[in-house]
């Protein structure tokens, strides 16, 4: 299964056009501003590929190539993904390709929030402080903090890797994480915001000003258009996006494959 690298890499970038709009894994990768792998049928002249990001699978291209999806199959076989695809004929194939998997259909949302102004007066609940992910707060005794390192990880290649080409911020309370917002794909203008609270923290509002707070941040930063990905199910995440200004820009077909 051929990996294709930089520079020849761009030959498969239009492969992945159609998920590029809500994906910004696509225009990170290809920018070179994220650690992903992308395997191809023909390094000369690709015809489908696949970019995988640790958990996450982005399929693109033509489901034609049997052999291709087949060994895709063999390699992938020991963990739980998250796919992504290109065109509806993918669905049946991902089904043919893990016949040995369960394999959980789905529909996930993205929304967007472009050229935005901080807000500002914004108060948080009393006895919350939101902290700048540093390493100095990773080496603080704040309790939680191996949650937080795990998700920085979850996209980026270590800790390290995350506080040099992203950022985040963290709800703290009573001297214990209570969430976070971080970025994701982070790649010229452009990223996207992954968001939790912690279970005896939801239901304040602490997400939406976690998130308007992120956004200040990004603005400093220079980021003006911020991506949102979440389950069409996830009511509350979709709740907390609109209230935090974004607008809903798609729905797509999205399959979690565990071995």
């Amino acid at each position: 299964m051929p990996e294709i690298f930089s520079p020849h890499n761009q030959l498969a970038r239009p492969l992945f056009s159609e998920l590029e709009r809500s994906h910004a894994l696509v225009e990170a990768f290809f920018g070179g501003c994220v650690t992903a792998r992308l395997f191809v049928d023909d390094v000369a002249a690709p015809k489908t590929g696949v970019l995988v990001c640790n958990s996450r699978l982005l399929c693109a291209g033509d489901v034609s190539q049997a052999d291709f999806l087949d060994e895709i199959a063999r390699t992938f076989s020991n963990d739980v993904y998250l796919v992504y695809a290109s065109g509806d004929t993918w669905n049946t194939a991902l089904q043919q390709m893990f016949t040995n998997c369960k394999v959980y259909h789905g529909t996930r949302q993205y929304y967007e929030i472009t050229d935005f102004l901080p807000k500002t007066d914004l108060k948080l609940p009393d006895g919350f402080s939101m902290q700048l992910i540093t390493q100095e707060f990773l080496s603080s005794d704040m309790a939680g903090l191996d949650a937080v390192r795990e998700e920085m990880c979850s996209e980026r290649a270590s800790v390290e890797d995350f506080l040099a080409r992203s950022f985040g911020l963290c709800p703290v309370h009573s001297n214990e994480v209570a969430g976070w917002c971080m970025s994701e794909y982070n790649v010229g203008e452009r990223c996207e915001i992954g968001i939790a609270t912690t279970e005896k923290h939801q239901r304040q509002g602490l997400a939406t000003l976690a998130t308007w707070l992120f956004l200040a941040e990004a603005h400093r930063r220079g980021y003006r258009r911020v991506g949102w990905n979440c389950w069409t199910r996830n009511e509350a995440s979709a709740a907390t996006a609109r209230k935090a200004g974004f607008t809903f820009i798609e729905e797509y077909p999205a399959v979690v494959i565990e071995f």
